[in-house]
């Protein structure tokens, strides 16, 4: 049956009477009621043939007046289609939250998140924030939804737009630009620990399949589903990249599997039953014998043509061609026998070490069993053959629109990306979702996402179209263990990868999205074999291509320690920005200071420890969501001293040449605090900056200061 809003909206505003989350609570009547998305101001609005309807002013434009009902639906009205008096209060009242949305059906479906909220509040005795400003927005809604700070450009344009619906017209921008799909891979790529090397070989095909994929839209569950059943070698087939990460640990990626995509906490229970859930170590095996008839690759083997080869080549080159040998077994398959058993010390009553464990499922509830995707899963069991397609049947399981936890987790996660803070915490533990600060709240952000078909886009659009998340910044600090109630999204510094995209945004302008970099095609026809390929003469050409391909690297992404290139460096740099992407669009990185200034979703993945983005917090993509926004005294020294800063003060950088040819010295300023900060300096700031200028400070100088401030790495 289609899900609906008005379905949506009668069972969440049923579970908010339930108790899940508490009506508001009794006391002496308001002065304004609260409209679903947070505003006041209802009144009945009467049209010429005198039927009324109670709802809140968004706006009039192009003819029409825009005014939303309290269960949220935007009605376009024409202006001649109300009675006078109306008409003429509508040409004279200024918009109320949000504006006139893009929308309609998105307005909607916010206005129900808001109203959600709200109660939440309410039963908190809390109050939502108030609005933020155009230039607090438009430096936020950039940095989560493309990864970085706006242009001075992209500012003014935002600010020096009159329409109503200026906010609902740039998320919808934003979304469906290149920058999403950046943004969009640096954080799963944190989540999957995606990293240029794993398993003695490069990940390149994964990389650029998961990009793909984003840049494409593909709907969460297929993107999941993909990973899970993919099969063959990986060089053929990124998506196979998942497990191969982990290959030979095959426990351990159930683990990590269950955690990152359901949010069950189950780390425990690979070893023994789990003290604080209902996990056990059985249930565990259960879930993992899906993936007992997986196999990974057989080792090739290069056969009689390469006796006396280590000879030949001499050692080096030898173990050279072992690696191509390594590569090329990086596959999985499915076979038809199912090999897991217990492990040799299991102690418990329901099962003896070495014990042959049948496929199973966890349930988090009784009725859970009941839901369609259970009941698929016993039917596919029940066939003959099923031993082959266990991986399949578990991922159908996994990724259906009625799993328990498999929309919540990802609906939680993509919350957390925006508002700083999960409804539920941490979000890889949703054993408990009633422990949320808002259950109600949780349930329908699930629902929300099986509605738009696990579309990330139109669910981050969604998010971001909230009067919640338009509200200025919480910034008192959480207290530990505290639930957070979302009287607007939390004060957060900027991810490693956020600041360093938004330096190169300074330093290049709207530049910042030209390179692409693509290396999984040559990499692939480099390293590829059959067995057909075994001769010495296939392997000798295989090692040529192989060092020619590892030269193009080095010119292209090799610094010295210090993170900086040399000359021999810069020199290999031009050289090698054609061949980095050969057989590709020939995309070329800028350069400024001996820093390849391109977006930290085509660097190396992930960089190296001495770089911007590794001492900024990017993770080493060993663990799950290890990104760290802390800061540090070597991050504080970076920030005041290294390579980065040395461009966004020079005179090269855009952000300061533009500075430069501001006529005035006060358009300087401003001109510098639209590129860092999104804002026009205050009368106070200005005055104190006069002295300094009058003392010899230039535009290259106070962008130092800017670049060094808290508001600069704060995302507020």
């Amino acid at each position: 049956m289609k899900t609906t809003l008005s379905g949506l909206l009668a069972a969440f505003l049923a579970s908010l009477v339930s108790g899940q989350v508490s009506a508001p609570v009794p006391g002496p009547p308001r002065q304004a009621v609260i409209a679903p998305d947070g505003n006041s101001n209802f009144r009945l609005w009467t049209n010429t043939a005198g039927k009324t309807l109670e709802a809140t002013f968004r706006g009039v434009e192009n003819g029409s007046v825009f005014l939303q009902a309290r269960n949220g639906f935007v009605h376009r009205i024409p202006l001649e289609a109300l009675a006078d008096a109306d008409r003429r209060l509508a040409m004279t009242m200024k918009p109320e939250g949000l504006g006139i949305p893009r929308d309609p059906g998105v307005a909607q479906a916010a206005a129900i998140i808001d109203k959600g909220v709200l109660m939440g509040l309410t039963k908190a005795g809390q109050k939502p924030n108030p609005l933020a400003s155009d230039e607090q927005f438009i430096r936020r809604v950039y940095l989560d939804l493309v990864g970085r700070i706006p242009t001075r450009e992209e500012t003014l344009e935002f600010l020096n737009d009159s329409s109503s619906s200026k906010r609902g017209n740039v998320i919808d921008r934003l979304v469906n630009s290149d920058g999403f799909t950046s943004r969009m891979y640096n954080y799963f790529s944190d989540m999957l620990r995606i990293a240029d090397d794993a398993q003695k070989a490069k990940f390149y095909s994964y990389q650029e399949w998961l990009k793909d994929q984003i840049a494409r839209n593909r709907p969460w569950n297929e993107v999941v589903h993909d990973m899970l059943v993919a099969d063959g070698k990986m060089l053929e087939n990124g998506a196979a990249g998942y497990l191969l990460r982990d290959r030979g640990m095959r426990l351990d990626n159930l683990s990590l599997t269950l955690s990152t995509f359901l949010g069950a906490n189950v780390a425990c229970a690979q070893c023994h039953d789990h003290p604080f859930a209902d996990w056990t170590q059985k249930q565990f095996y259960e879930m993992a014998a899906f993936f007992g008839a997986s196999e990974a690759g057989e080792r090739l083997r290069p056969g009689m043509a390469l006796r006396g080869l280590r000879e030949e080549l001499g050692q080096q080159a030898f173990q050279q061609a072992r690696r191509l040998f390594d590569v090329n077994s990086l596959s999985i398959k499915d076979v038809q026998e199912n090999d897991l058993t217990l492990p040799p010390d299991y102690k418990y009553k329901d099962g003896k070490p070495g014990d042959p464990v049948k496929p199973g499922l966890v349930a988090w509830s009784k009725d859970d069993h009941r839901l369609r995707c259970y009941q698929a899963v016993e039917n596919e069991l029940k066939k003959s053959g099923s031993e082959s397609r266990l991986r399949e049947i578990f991922a159908g399981w996994m990724t259906a629109p009625d799993n328990p936890r498999f929309a919540m987790t990802i609906a939680n996660r993509l919350w957390r990306l925006v508002f700083g803070v999960g409804v539920k915490e941490p979000v890889t533990d949703l054993d408990s979702p009633d422990d949320s600060s808002n259950p109600a709240l949780l349930q329908h952000l699930a629902n929300e996402m099986v509605r738009l078909k696990f579309d990330i886009r139109a669910f981050m659009r969604l998010l971001c179209n909230t009067q919640t998340y338009q509200r200025e910044a919480v910034t008192a600090e959480l207290a530990m263990g505290e639930p957070f109630y979302f009287p607007g999204p939390t004060l957060r510094r900027m991810t490693a990868e956020q600041a360093w995209d938004s330096c190169v945004t300074l330093a290049i302008g709207d530049k910042v999205d030209q390179f692409k970099l693509k290396r999984a095609d040559t990499y692939a026809q480099v390293m590829n074999m059959t067995g057909t390929d075994m001769s010495a003469e296939v392997i000798k050409e295989k090692l040529t291509a192989m060092q020619d391909m590892r030269k193009s690297a080095a010119g292209a992404f090799g610094f010295d320690g210090k993170g900086k290139a040399g000359a021999k460096k810069k020199r290999a740099m031009a050289r090698a920005r054609t061949d980095a992407s050969e057989g590709e669009d020939h995309n070329q990185p800028e350069t400024m200071g001996g820093l390849v200034l391109a977006r930290a979703s085509e660097l190396r993945q992930p960089e190296r420890d001495d770089h911007f983005l590794r001492m900024f917090g990017q993770s080493d993509r060993q663990i799950a969501d290890s990104n760290s926004e802390e800061g540090s005294v070597p991050q504080v020294l970076m920030l005041m001293n290294g390579e980065a800063q040395g461009v966004l003060s020079s005179r090269q950088a855009l952000a300061v040449a533009t500075a430069e040819k501001q006529e005035s010295a006060q358009a300087q300023v401003e001109s510098l605090y639209l590129s860092f900060f999104s804002r026009r300096p205050s009368p106070e700031e200005l005055k104190s900056i006069y002295a300094d200028i009058e003392a010899g400070l230039k535009p290259g100088d106070l962008a130092w200061v800017l670049f060094n401030s808290r508001e600069f790495v704060f995302v507020q």
